[in-house]
């Protein structure tokens, strides 16, 4: 029993479709409304209705000779086709020209003709059925329906279809366009904003701009002059939308903007004073509007708007906020387009541009390392997109019209011009912002309202009411596909147009205040180093040749930042010229003068750098004391300038060519410690038989054994002392005196002929010593050749050590010649210095090396 009720109940449904074909073939229409009613009514049973095959039946009955049937139709249709799979099941059926024969054939009255354009506008969502539609004339058929009296409803239905098949199917688009489908469409956007206080005019005009925005994708200016209506009271008419702030207006002028021809005209329908306004009030979707901003830039006629309507003051305001740093790009690519205009700079710089380009520097000097490696790094393939889903983005290049920014230029180089009217430099493709935050969410609704302006529109009419609120166009598609550029991109291109307000601001007659400071100077600098981009090489030039910038870049150690970069030469060139001018060399004397200066040690350790006169570094050094402020810094091991300092003294012993002098074998000895023995050396030959070793016993107690044979053929000395008629002779013991074993060693090495490089310095020297003190002239000069060639960055402190233990005056400043001449690395000079700063003869090492360059400024 409880079974049998089952049935009963589930029978109605269950049984719909064999019903409705019955009552079809009979004719029955008020049973055929039923029915159809009863599917509508309950989703559950129209899903086993499309489930056993009825679509076909309700294809069919779209040509029934019945107004009612086929409204009924067109609405169940309609609702069972915004599931994707019954749009497939119904692709092989004669949907598209059954329900064009509707709109082709019957009066729109009982609202048939809404219902069949939502029809098509919920099957065109899919690129089959736009094109089944748009073969089959749907286009012309639509456009009659929005030529003629409708309500709104049905302009909304028609309207919504014909984007779709736009947008689905791009061979519509000719045919959409040469048909003027958009102008009439503007018409109607043009009557609904005038009575947009009424909802169902405000949500016609919002359709009308959702169809505006997907018929400016690739921002073709025909499409877009259609839409500017007659006296361009379309573009008008957006504005008004654009005021009051509504996102679909915003969305769609950032679109028109993209079209070169289009922005004067908007322009002067007065789009760029109130996008202004909206950048200030930071209206939503914001990221729009500010790219719209940055776009209306690339025109003069429109930059002079934007300067009056104080629109660069708002994007310098937001140039300096952390929190929109993802616009900073877009916006840097807008103010870069006023880069002729001196008015304008003067404005930005009023209102905190060399801040935001110092800031920008720093930021690519930091980030610049990561980009490199980035570069480095393969990156994974997107794969291509639909064309009707996602679009080319297109960067507004044009060949027509004379207002636009977008076309080529080799000519980056900004030239000097007081116009405000004149052209900016061409840049390259602006990239967009990226800006998931304000994005309206892009899915298209099938499901479309439909009622009637009538009273008479009842409660299942109601029940289809939707909303237009989507907004499936170009620029969501435009802004998704911005988000897949990599950081890199959006960098190299923010840094070009920092480079390229750079290079205005070093080109302007009057110097700008704080161009020249530390944080600018130290990131360009350290961009130089890293990217070796001429660009910002020729900035700084430009900088360091500018008179005005002169004592702030010393006073910030510029000249030794600068002894690392390529180019050195041509920037120590340019400083130099500078420096030796009359009005520099006033300054530099009276700052030496002033006690409290502090900035002395500064100039002090940079005049060497920058003067080449040896009568101005006279001046400087010697009459205005610069070189005692270089020599107490550098008796300062902790002093700040240290460093600069002993590379600054080493710079200017280079300066006035001071070279170390050959020296020769009796300049090593100049303590008159060679040995005088008797010039009669004759040696006994009835002597007996001479043991062939020697071994010598030093003062340490320390011996060195020796062959008595190498000797006596090697030094007349030795000859005598081991062979002739001194008591040493024929022992196998003899003491040397004053001799060090080191050297010793070496000595016989030499006299052997066997390798002795390895030997440290001060044993090549002790070897020389001895080799002039036993007569052994050739081993003197090979030793005193090797111990000279030897010197470098490791014992210079050492020999000099030596030296001075062995009054040998002339190796002493051979020594300290070495180290102020010889090319060498920084850490290698400051180590030779640190080895004679640690030491209690230092201060005799820096008397010498005043010494040295006095005699050389003074007697020279």
């Amino acid at each position: 029993m409880p079974r049998d009720m089952s049935d009963d109940l589930e029978k109605p449904f269950s049984h719909t479709l064999n019903e409705l074909r019955k009552h079809f073939k009979t004719k029955a229409k008020a049973n055929m409304l039923v029915c159809l009613n009863r599917l509508k009514s309950d989703v559950q049973s129209s899903k086993r209705f499309v489930k056993a095959g009825g679509l076909d039946l309700l294809v069919q009955l779209l040509r029934f000779q019945d107004v009612k049937i086929i409204n009924a139709s067109l609405s169940l249709l309609a609702n069972l086709c915004m599931n994707s799979d019954v749009r497939q099941q119904v692709r092989e059926t004669n949907i598209a020209t059954n329900t064009l024969w509707v709109l082709d054939n019957l009066n729109p009255g009982d609202n048939l003709h809404c219902r069949a354009c939502r029809l098509i506008g919920n099957l065109s969502d899919c690129s089959w059925h736009a094109k089944a539609f748009y073969d089959a004339g749907a286009v012309p058929i639509m456009h009659d329906v929005l030529r003629t009296k409708a309500n709104t409803q049905t302009y909304l239905m028609a309207i919504r279809a014909i984007r779709n098949i736009w947008s689905m199917y791009d061979q519509s688009r000719d045919k959409i366009v040469s048909s003027g489908v958009i102008k009439t469409i503007t018409t109607i956007f043009i009557s609904a904003g005038k009575k947009s206080q009424d909802i169902r005019y405000l949500d016609l005009a919002e359709t009308c701009m959702k169809a505006m925005g997907a018929f400016l994708v690739g921002s073709n200016n025909d499409h877009a002059q259609q839409m500017a209506g007659e006296n361009l009271d379309g573009y008008r008419t957006l504005v008004t939308f654009l005021k009051a702030q509504n996102k679909l207006a915003i969305r769609c002028m950032y679109s028109l903007s993209a079209i070169a021809e289009c922005r004067p005209l908007l322009g002067n329908c007065g789009a760029v004073d109130t996008t202004v306004q909206l950048v200030e009030n930071h209206a939503a979707p914001f990221g729009e509007i500010v790219a719209t901003l940055c776009l209306f830039c690339r025109e003069a006629v429109n930059r002079i708007r934007i300067r009056y309507r104080l629109g660069l003051q708002a994007m310098m305001e937001l140039m300096k906020r952390k929190d929109h740093e993802r616009y900073h790009p877009v916006l840097l690519h807008g103010i870069v387009q006023f880069v002729y205009d001196d008015d304008s700079i003067k404005i930005m710089l009023e209102n905190g541009l060399l801040d935001i380009l110092t800031e920008k520097m720093k930021l690519m000097a930091v980030e610049l390392p990561e980009e490199l490696d980035e570069k480095l790094t393969p990156k994974k393939r997107i794969g291509d997109r639909s064309p009707h889903r996602k679009p080319d983005i297109k960067y507004n290049k044009t060949n027509s019209g004379r207002f636009s920014l977008d076309y080529q230029q080799d000519d980056w180089s900004p030239r000097s011009s007081r116009s405000g009217s004149s052209t900016p430099p061409s840049t390259p493709p602006m990239k967009l912002f990226e800006d998931n935050k304000d994005s309206i969410e892009n899915c298209e609704e099938n499901y479309s309202p439909v009622c009637s302006d009538d009273e008479w529109a009842d409660e299942e009419l109601q029940e289809e009411l939707g909303s237009l609120k989507s907004f499936s166009s170009a620029t969501v598609e435009e802004i998704q596909e911005t988000n897949r550029v990599t950081k890199m991109e959006v960098n190299k291109h923010a840094n070009v147009w920092t480079l390229v307000l750079l290079s205005k601001l070093s080109h302007l007659n009057s110097p700008i205040e704080r161009l020249a400071d530390p944080d600018m100077i130290k990131s360009l600098v350290t961009y130089i180093r890293l990217a070796k981009n001429p660009k910002a090489s020729r900035i700084l030039s430009r900088i360091v040749k500018n008179q005005a910038y002169l004592m702030p870049l010393i006073k910030q150690g510029f000249v030794f930042e600068a002894q690392d970069l390529s180019g050195i030469d041509s920037y120590a060139r340019d400083l130099s010229a500078l420096a030796e001018t009359g009005p520099a060399m006033g300054e530099f004397r009276s700052i030496l003068l002033r006690l409290q200066e502090p900035h002395r040690f500064m100039f002090a350790i940079s005049i060497p750098f920058l003067i080449k006169s040896k009568d101005q570094l006279r001046c400087l050094l010697c009459t205005y004391g610069a070189m005692p402020l270089i020599f107490e810094v550098l008796s300062d091991s902790e002093h700040q300038l240290h460093k600069e300092a002993v590379w600054s003294i080493c710079h200017l012993a280079d300066s006035l060519d001071i070279k170390p002098e050959v020296l020769d074998k009796s300049q090593i000895n100049d303590n008159g410690l060679v040995a005088h023995h008797e010039t009669s050396l004759n040696c006994s030959v009835d002597n007996p038989v001479k043991p062939t070793t020697v071994t010598f016993e030093l003062d340490d107690g320390t011996t060195v054994d020796a062959c008595r044979r190498v000797l006596c053929q090697r030094s007349d000395a030795f000859s005598a002392m081991l062979e002739g008629n001194f008591s040493e002779s024929n022992k196998r013991r003899v003491k040397l005196k004053n001799t060090t074993k080191d050297g010793l060693t070496t000595l016989l090495l030499a006299a052997n002929g066997s390798d002795f490089d390895d030997n440290q310095i001060e044993a090549l020297l002790d070897g020389a010593l001895l080799a002039d003190k036993f007569l052994m002239a050739e081993i003197s000069d090979q030793l005193t050749e090797s111990s000279i060639s030897k010197l470098n960055y490791k014992n210079y402190f050492r020999a000099w050590m030596w030296a001075r233990s062995n009054a040998c005056h002339e190796l002493k400043s051979c020594c300290v010649k070495s180290f102020l001449t010889t090319k060498m690395s920084k850490t290698q000079r400051l180590r030779a210095f640190r080895d004679f700063a640690t030491n209690d003869h230092f201060k005799e090492f820096l008397d010498e090396i005043q010494e040295i360059i006095n005699t050389v400024l003074v007697h020279r």
